[in-house]
């Protein structure tokens, strides 16, 4: 009877550890997200989403050998994973460059780009110049004016060699001669279609460089937000991003998207506590402000944010804007909560969402399942701990349930230096 009893416990034993053995390991949101995005298993998920950075860093590395040609960057995703830098003309890259590439069986030098990556920037940067405010055009016809009131926002497609261009027929509404105040619902798909060929021939001597004139309809800046925890303000409700520290003073406070304010001395709330304004930024190359928390009250700021399920994720650094390119980065907002997507831009332009003109240097992203609205802004952008920015907008603010969006942040590294702050990355302070 014994001998059959441990008989029968070490078969029990044997089942349990062989059902615990079977127990598929549990997987994070960005795991997930690019399993599901891109048809791979969990494994070659976590796989490639630890390679990024390396390939980061291996990128960034053969760009400044050939920073003279330099076109553009990136990492393919679809298809076979791996990075790629591009350069202008025929010609072989450097020596030195080749065996960068050669060491690594997932990078490749590619040639034969028409236009530099400089090139392209200073078009875009040129594009509409001689375009006056009060749509007078110098040395251009009067119909440049017009395709300028219905552009979006300007982008670099590095994958394209080429500006690409949003335009929004809606906004035709206010152009003497154009259509009759048509809203954005009277915008089908064919007008849009007539609309981008009208506009490439508008455009055609005005640019010296490739470029695509695309679907730019229903892009806002998102007017009311959150991230992380949720801020609030005379203008509505956003998501703070970052917990910071003022660089020289000391001060401890929370980063947020500038526009979640409507001038420098407008304060916000959060847990219903008042923070003071102490720096803001509402474009060129920034939408972000920070506010400071009161001191003496017992408040503690901790370098956390609000990530999986809504659990308390650790910040460790930052990364800069130039890594960031074909990045899989997942953001957290008061109303979405945490989703993820693909950086495809790192010189995005936006028209507007700016208290003057904005420059090209907030960062783009997409996914299919990546969702965003009003309410989210000033979220957190991240990846495995890293800070990469704060949410500022996208398409279709106001509907906060359908994946697919385009949305854009404020690089972080650039949010520090002109707010003149630091992240917190060391746990937790009392205030």
């Amino acid at each position: 009877m014994v001998a059959i009893a441990a008989v029968l416990a070490v078969a029990a034993n044997t089942a349990a550890a062989g059902t615990q053995a079977n127990t598929p390991e549990p997987v994070g949101v960005a795991v997930a997200s690019y399993a599901k995005d891109y048809s791979v298993t969990h494994h070659e998920a976590q796989r490639r989403l630890d390679r990024i950075q390396p390939l980061q860093e291996i990128l960034a590395s053969i760009r400044e050998l050939e920073s003279a040609r330099l076109a553009g960057w990136g990492i393919d995703h679809l298809g076979t994973f791996g990075g790629w830098v591009w350069l202008t003309g025929g010609q072989s890259p450097t020596a030195a460059a080749s065996r960068i590439a050669d060491a690594h069986t997932d990078v490749q030098i590619r040639t034969g780009a028409a236009h530099s990556l400089k090139a392209l920037l200073a078009a875009q940067t040129g594009l509409f110049q001689d375009v006056g405010p009060t749509g007078h055009v110098t040395g251009s016809p009067q119909t440049l004016a017009e395709a300028k009131r219905i552009v979006t926002y300007t982008d670099i497609s590095v994958r394209a060699n080429a500006i690409e261009i949003g335009i929004d027929p809606a906004l035709a509404s206010t152009v003497p001669g154009g259509l009759p105040n048509p809203g954005p619902a009277a915008v089908t798909d064919e007008a849009l279609k007539a609309k981008i060929t009208e506009v490439t021939q508008q455009l055609r001597d005005h640019i010296g460089v490739k470029y695509i004139v695309a679907d730019g309809r229903g892009l806002s800046v998102h007017a009311d937000f959150k991230g992380g925890e949720p801020v609030s303000s005379a203008e509505g409700t956003c998501t703070s991003g970052f917990a910071a520290q003022e660089r020289g003073t000391g001060t401890y406070g929370i980063i947020t998207a500038a526009h979640c304010t409507s001038n420098d001395t407008q304060s916000i709330t959060m847990h219903q506590v008042t923070l003071s304004p102490v720096e803001r930024s509402y474009g060129p190359n920034v939408d972000a402000q920070f506010q400071s928390i009161p001191t003496g009250q017992s408040h503690r700021l901790f370098d956390d944010y609000l990530c999986e399920e809504r659990d308390p994720c650790d910040v460790t650094g930052d990364a800069p804007r130039s890594k960031m390119i074909d990045a899989y980065l997942c953001h957290y907002g008061r109303k979405t909560h945490e989703t993820c997507g693909d950086v495809i831009s790192i010189f995005y332009r936006p028209s507007s969402g700016c208290e003057t003109t904005c420059n090209s240097s907030f960062v783009r992203v997409h996914g299919d399942s990546l969702k965003g609205c009003k309410g989210d802004s000033g979220g957190p952008w991240y990846y495995d701990g890293t800070a990469y920015g704060i949410l500022s907008g996208g398409t279709k603010a106001n509907d906060c349930q359908s994946g697919g969006k385009y949305l854009y942040f404020s690089p972080i590294q650039s949010v520090e230096r002109i707010l003149g702050v630091d992240i917190l990355t060391n746990g937790y302070v009392d205030v």
